[in-house]
């Protein structure tokens, strides 16, 4: 009992990480709450709560690319000042090569935190409310949910990756506390905990299409089909490379969705109202919906840069987008086909695999010429350079 009164009241001494946030109790025990501090109606608590959640997982997911930047910053100007044979580490291929693929990784979640911001402002402006609830509450509190949830997952995972490979730059030194690498290490490890675990937020990714669907919504069932039907046609004619920016890129993201829509729909009519019990199905389905939004985020923004500044000033969007837009391709393959091979068997498993090759066929690029330019531009600025 004493050890238990001891972790309670000390638990600030014994937490792993963000030491300088007090961790503590509040025990509301026959507490009166005057009438006029009431938020909202009366039995919609946890309406507010459950959207102050969505509000707080944007933030979260902010905040870690902000700590994301200051780690790529650190690790960059330490790979520039350590010498080993003769020369800074950071010429070494391996380092750069972790830098640049942290700042590919910052660059897709801050261009899926700008594009989620916005959409949020937008509905916003138009004062328009919820008609379910009463009061009535902005409807972008909540029709942007999911877009807040994805936002959360990666970026906190986004983070975690940043401080583990900083930490790795400063080699020995990053596992000590002269270093800033340890402490951001430490305290990155939560934010996957906040606002609702990893876990849970993978699973109310496609629960929210599917409730879409169900309520009316969304048209998820009638797109699976047509999409089915789309997969039986011969294939469209490609894009030209030459008519736009990241074109390539911008197929492989309109068929990452295509990918999405089919693995979702699969399991919506195996399992239909039972779907929610196949914890492994919709983690793998929400990590494809997750990466399709976080390269089309990446690749709307480059674009946009690319034409506000010209191909030379961009040129750094645009490598960072080829690579995370790569190797996101073959991440949601690989989650594709472990799906499907979940769900289904025999004749419909090998008709979804070919569909798959289809949507996620792809010539890879060299990635390591890309990285390389990227980390040149990382090291020279010390920071990262956006």
């Amino acid at each position: 009992v004493e050890r238990q009164e001891g972790l309670q009241n000390g638990a600030e001494e014994h937490k792993m990480g963000i030491k300088s946030s007090s961790t503590r109790r509040l025990i509301l025990e026959d507490a009166k709450i005057p009438i006029e501090n009431l938020l909202g109606g009366v039995g919609k608590g946890a309406y507010i709560a459950f959207n102050i959640l969505n509000h707080g997982r944007l933030k979260l997911g902010s905040g870690a690319i902000g700590a994301a930047k200051e780690s790529l910053r650190g690790a960059a100007a330490y790979a520039s000042e350590r010498h080993q044979f003769g020369r800074p580490i950071a010429s070494f291929g391996l380092i750069q090569h972790k830098l640049a693929e942290i700042a590919a990784r910052i660059f897709a979640g801050e261009s899926a935190v700008y594009r989620t911001a916005s959409m949020i402002d937008q509905v916003m402006e138009t004062g328009e409310l919820m008609e379910s609830t009463q009061p009535g509450f902005p409807r972008a509190i909540d029709e942007f949910a999911l877009e807040c949830s994805i936002i959360k997952i990666a970026c906190s995972e986004i983070l975690d990756f940043a401080v583990d490979e900083a930490l790795q730059i400063h080699g020995g030194y990053g596992y000590t506390e002269e270093f800033p690498a340890a402490r951001a290490y430490r305290d990155s490890r939560i934010n996957r905990i906040f606002e609702g675990t990893n876990e849970i937020n993978r699973m109310l990714i496609p629960g929210m299409l599917m409730k879409r669907a169900m309520s009316g919504q969304l048209a998820l069932l009638p797109a699976a089909q047509a999409l089915m039907d789309e997969v039986l046609s011969p294939p469209p004619q490609s894009f030209d490379e030459d008519e736009m920016t990241l074109a390539n890129e911008l197929k492989l993201a309109r068929n990452a969705k295509k990918v999405a829509l089919m693995t979702l729909g699969t399991a919506a009519q195996k399992y239909m109202t039972k779907l929610g019990d196949q914890q492994e199905i919709l983690m793998g389905i929400a990590d494809i919906i997750m990466d399709a939004y976080a390269m089309e985020s990446a690749i709307l923004r480059a674009q946009k840069l690319h034409a506000a500044q010209g191909k030379e000033s961009a040129a750094r969007y645009i490598d960072m987008v080829q690579v995370f837009c790569n190797d996101a391709a073959e991440r949601i393959e690989a989650n594709a086909k472990n799906t499907l091979a979940a769900m289904t068997e025999g004749d419909e498993l090998r008709t979804l695999l070919a569909a798959l090759r289809r949507f996620t066929k792809n010539t890879p690029m060299n990635t390591v010429a890309a990285r390389q330019r990227i980390a040149d531009v990382m090291i020279q600025a010390n920071k990262y350079a956006y």
